[in-house]
């Protein structure tokens, strides 16, 4: 046999796999991107515009898929998707610049996407400075992103959280899990005082201040790494804030008392975790689930009203950190799908966080017995991992830190 398959996933391994035949070092740089293969989708374009676009896209050996009847002019509006190689999309780009139909426009979203695919795919000497990935400051330690995925670790001071409800209400119980969650490899520690799983009690605004202060002073007193907070109210991430926090995690993704969280967030300006919710609240966000249309392009949508939101509060939107709310008005396939699409959230050029551990789409497959909920944890860290994604929000951290550690051993290697 004289030929057999490789997986060219990201530079790094172009270039390896270009190296070992003796290509030139000015043949690597040339050919290296054209390894790596892009598909992009493109949403509701009028069939002149995709018609342009296919002709320039075929020119140059790329490709366009669309609606069988935008050739026939019966439809108005269609879908698309682009692929082709980073080289040859730029090409595309460059030849719609400047046409009509709205293809000017179309060409910046393309070249936005194709600046963070560059970004994502670029192999960084690990020797090198660290200059080209993204640092968020905090009152601890900075924060790396691009790197490698960070570990959130979870630290739930609830009496009824679904997992570990209880388990942590106590303070010194809750002081030495996050010391513990710390040692264990995580990058962040979250604390929250409010139960997010479906159906969960409303807790008053005092009570869960009396929760996560106490507990996030201590621990800021005693951790080197941030700790984030993880709440809804503004006026509880305000005073966890001047406890100590460094993050705030907002589960509602701005719908809960909008105003207010924004002006918190205008006042300290301090990392923001915006996450997906759909309007909803743990009473009812499992209730009269609408179905999507496209999961992943309705979300994207929701992050881009509200960092349009945020940018006119005065707030500096590089802090923001996307948050697709796996398990928050979703349902199990919602969840899956989000999944395989998980790459689509860095269009937005920001970070991106997912929290999957033990949600009940896990369980739905694995079962409730602890070993295989563990299983299933990590298989999805796995995969996101993998995904290059740039925080992973988990429960059980020193599981998670070894698969990571592991896997990018692996990378480093390749």
């Amino acid at each position: 046999m004289h030929a057999y398959l490789i997986d060219v996933f990201n530079s790094k391994l172009a270039i390896s796999e270009l190296d070992k035949i003796g290509v030139s070092k000015s043949g690597n740089l040339i050919m290296s991107d054209k390894l790596i293969f892009i598909v992009i989708k493109l949403k509701n374009i009028n069939p002149t515009a995709l018609n342009i676009l296919k002709q320039e896209a075929l020119s140059i050996g790329a490709e366009l898929a669309n609606h069988r009847d935008v050739i026939t002019g019966k439809i108005n509006i269609s879908d698309g998707i682009l692929f082709g190689t980073l080289v040859q999309l730029r090409i595309v780009v460059k030849k719609i610049k400047n046409q009509q139909f709205g293809l000017k426009s179309l060409s910046s979203d393309i070249e936005n996407i194709l600046d963070v695919v560059n970004i994502n795919i670029e192999h960084i000497d690990p020797n090198n400075s660290d200059l080209k990935f993204k640092i968020l400051k905090t009152n601890k330690k900075d924060l790396i992103l691009g790197k490698y995925p960070l570990i959130m670790g979870i630290l739930n001071i609830t009496s009824d959280s679904f997992s570990d409800g209880g388990q942590y209400l106590n303070f010194n119980a809750a002081v030495n899990r996050g010391i513990e969650i710390e040692k264990e490899g995580a990058d962040i520690i979250d604390i929250g005082g409010e139960s997010t799983r479906p159906g969960a009690d409303f807790i008053d605004e005092q009570t869960e201040i009396d929760r996560v202060c106490p507990v996030i002073k201590k621990l800021s007193e005693s951790v080197d790494i941030p700790i984030s907070i993880d709440t809804r109210k503004p006026k509880v991430a305000k005073e966890a804030v001047i406890a100590g926090a460094s993050i705030i995690n907002d589960v509602s993704g701005l719908t809960y008392e909008t105003d207010s969280m924004a002006d918190v967030l205008s006042s300290y300006d301090i990392p923001y975790i915006l996450m997906h919710s759909r309007n909803k609240n743990p009473q009812n966000m499992q209730t009269n689930i609408e179905p999507y249309g496209d999961a992943a392009f309705d979300i994207i949508l929701y992050f881009n009203e509200k960092i349009s939101y945020l940018k006119t509060k005065g707030y500096d939107i590089d802090k923001i950190i996307l948050d697709p709310g796996f398990g928050f008005a979703k349902s199990a396939k919602d969840n899956y799908n989000i999944l395989n699409y998980i790459s689509s959230f860095k269009s937005l050029n920001l970070p991106v966080l997912a929290g999957i551990s033990r949600k009940s789409f896990i369980n739905n497959i694995t079962g409730k017995q602890k070993e295989n909920m563990l299983i299933g944890n990590i298989a999805l860290a796995s995969y996101l991992i993998l995904k290059n994604i740039d925080i992973i929000r988990v429960h059980d951290v020193e599981q998670t830190k070894i698969t990571l550690n592991i896997i990018t051993k692996l990378k480093e290697n390749l």
